[in-house]
């Protein structure tokens, strides 16, 4: 499952990629109610520059980074890298209606009470030691409700994806990065200096010369 990044320009979708039908809405609303939602969350240092999570959920989603990224002997740590802050820039990237999701889907772990509902838990996941998290984890991506799965792999991806962009941990898993002279055609603005933008997949497209009128 990928969330969608709109190009340059789109148009805002009103349709969401976890809100399938009215069961989706209903698992998504018990993220934000309930007297468990009131427990406090682990507390953990907001960096600045945080365009779409608030500091609620930035503590939520730094807990899933430190869980989908474990700590590794030739790893950098993904607190290193400022990988939450990473993730929230991914978020920045996507709809609208994308963003308020996951920050439903990120206040929906946290919340004790679907907590309670699915695991008998009566703590954030914040607040969870780390085996416990993993329980968590695990029982969302093995869910038989099509939301917990999705959400599950929408959030890893994010993490990842945020960790392994940043060329810092290429070195780790043995990439030496991209071949020189390789430049991105959707790039808004080309890199290739006088090297002619290779065709793209739709996101960038070169504008039309305007045709000369002769008198």
């Amino acid at each position: 499952m990928k969330m969608y990044l709109p190009p340059p320009g789109a148009r805002n979708s009103r349709r969401g990629f976890l809100k399938k039908g009215l069961l989706g809405g209903v698992v998504l609303a018990l993220g934000g109610g309930g007297w468990l939602f009131t427990r406090p969350s682990a507390t953990t240092s907001i960096p600045e520059g945080l365009k779409v999570l608030n500091e609620r959920e930035f503590a939520v989603m730094h807990a899933l980074v430190q869980r989908f990224v474990p700590a590794h002997a030739t790893f950098p740590t993904p607190d290193l890298l400022n990988t939450t802050l990473a993730c929230d820039a991914i978020l920045a990237m996507t709809e609208e209606v994308t963003q308020s999701e996951v920050k439903q889907l990120l206040l929906l772990f946290e919340n004790a009470l679907p907590n309670f509902v699915f695991g008998r838990r009566t703590r954030p996941f914040t607040q969870l030691d780390v085996d416990e998290q993993d329980q968590v984890l695990a029982e969302w991506r093995d869910s038989k409700l099509t939301l917990r799965r999705t959400g599950y792999a929408a959030l890893r991806g994010t993490v990842l994806a945020a960790y392994y962009s940043n060329k810092d941990t290429w070195s780790a898993v043995g990439y030496s990065g991209p071949p020189a002279g390789i430049h991105d055609p959707d790039a808004p603005v080309w890199k290739g200096g006088d090297v002619a933008r290779p065709p793209s997949n739709g996101t960038y497209a070169e504008p039309e010369p305007t045709p000369e009128v002769t008198p």
